[in-house]
């Protein structure tokens, strides 16, 4: 079969792609931003004075891809440029209206780019994939839906609880998703042939009783894996743990994470003891996050390929999320060498022998977890010494076989449905 990736952005969509570039089955791969050196607007940064030039090239690549044909790659809009700009420049509400009148620009591309250049199959994500979807049913092609996060549903439950006891570290108050998307992410799933999502968390809140129990048949659990290209030459690892514990969050440091959990629970834990380094878009308002800014190094976000380095140089990785897809960065921690501390809400990541599962999301379980690695040293180097082995689990030769599984199985079941028409 013949498959078309898209996605406006990247999420994971990359490692997808390449999988199925390397299985001889990708035809193209559409997303709004891709580098390359010798196109506009990349070219610019060759045109303008080499502090700027350097710093345009280190912007750029943060959409970049080593291991993907370039040739293979469809780029169109400028939403997605806007967003992000939006985003940094912390207007969110602006840069949410953009992202879904970009989606739907982009729907409009890849249905164009399925008439042009046509598949067998798309492998769309979700929010994202409807236009093309129906547009790919009247063709007679198979679609899969990614699923890179929980059902918004079970989201507003269990946030709306979140809000009641910590309204403080929340940006606004208009933090539930709307039924509009909603009833987006509906329509996706009817128009599937498959669901895929990253971890039994995720598939759970979809078929969840209250949200689409009808769907239980038609979600399957579909490991995520680390970069490869990113993780291959990890930096040896410090030998002991002297001197303070250097504890990471990484990702998008908001209430859905969990980083008020964090702060509060490291805020009564000595300087001496442990550092905390945060590396990613901070979601709290200036003024609560203010009083904890002295206990920990905020980072804002940074290219891929500094995150290596980063993980590296940590000896645990902290993710008491309370909502999540899978979470790549507990895959990313184990092929660094480093312990994880994670929440239940995602990929159990945290196998006995490489890190802890906080047994309920509250300051007090979270506190004790960081303690019991600043206090326990031997049990914490015994994590990193099983990491890497860990990872083999979600390696991305594991991730490619899984995907050419998945094609395999729709092609089946494509066939066996044309045989009983």
């Amino acid at each position: 079969m013949r498959v078309g990736v898209f996605h406006p952005g990247t999420q994971h969509s990359w490692q997808t792609a390449r999988a199925l570039q390397e299985l001889d089955q990708l035809a193209w791969y559409a997303t709004s931003i891709f580098y390359r050196a010798d196109k506009w607007p990349y070219k610019a940064a060759s045109w303008v004075p080499s502090s700027l030039g350097n710093t345009l090239r280190r912007e750029f690549k943060r959409f970049y891809h080593p291991g993907l044909n370039p040739d293979l790659v469809r780029t169109f809009g400028v939403h997605e440029w806007v967003e992000r700009l939006l985003t940094r420049a912390d207007l969110r509400s602006l840069a949410a209206r953009v992202n879904e009148s970009g989606n739907r620009a982009f729907g409009k591309n890849v249905c164009s780019l399925l008439t042009s250049d046509p598949v067998s199959a798309v492998w769309g994500y979700d929010t994202t994939a409807r236009q093309a979807f129906e547009y790919a049913k009247e063709q007679g092609v198979r679609r899969v839906l990614d699923v890179t996060i929980g059902d918004p549903r079970v989201y507003n439950r269990i946030m709306l609880d979140v809000y009641k006891q910590f309204p403080e570290f929340f940006l606004s108050k208009d933090f539930c998703i709307g039924s509009k998307r909603i009833d987006l992410l509906d329509e996706e799933y009817d128009l599937a042939d498959s669901i895929l999502v990253g971890s039994d968390f995720s598939k759970e809140t979809i078929t969840d009783r209250t949200v689409r129990p009808d769907l239980v048949n038609k979600v399957q659990v579909l490991n995520y894996c680390y970069d490869d290209m990113f993780f291959d030459r990890v930096p040896e690892r410090r030998k002991n743990c002297d001197g303070p514990i250097k504890f990471l969050f990484l990702g998008q440091a908001g209430p859905r994470k969990g980083i008020h959990l964090l702060l509060k629970a490291f805020s009564k834990i000595p300087p001496a003891a442990a550092s905390l380094l945060i590396v990613g878009d901070l979601q709290v308002p200036a003024e609560t996050f203010a009083k904890y800014r002295d206990r920990v190094i905020l980072m804002p976000t940074v290219p891929r390929s500094q995150v290596r380095d980063i993980l590296a140089n940590s000896d645990c990785l902290v993710l008491p999320t309370y909502f999540e897809g899978a979470g790549i960065v507990l895959y990313e921690a184990l092929a660094s060498g480093i312990g994880i501390i994670q929440s239940r809400n995602a990929a159990l990541a945290a196998a006995p022998n490489v890190g802890l599962i906080i047994p309920e999301l509250t300051e007090a379980a979270l506190h004790s977890a960081l303690m019991t690695v600043i206090d326990d040293r031997k049990r914490l180097l015994d994590w990193q010494h099983a990491a890497k082995a860990e990872a083999n689990h979600y390696t991305f030769a594991n991730y490619r076989q899984a995907v050419g599984a998945e094609i395999r199985r729709l092609e089946i079941a494509g066939r066996t449905q044309t045989c009983t028409r």
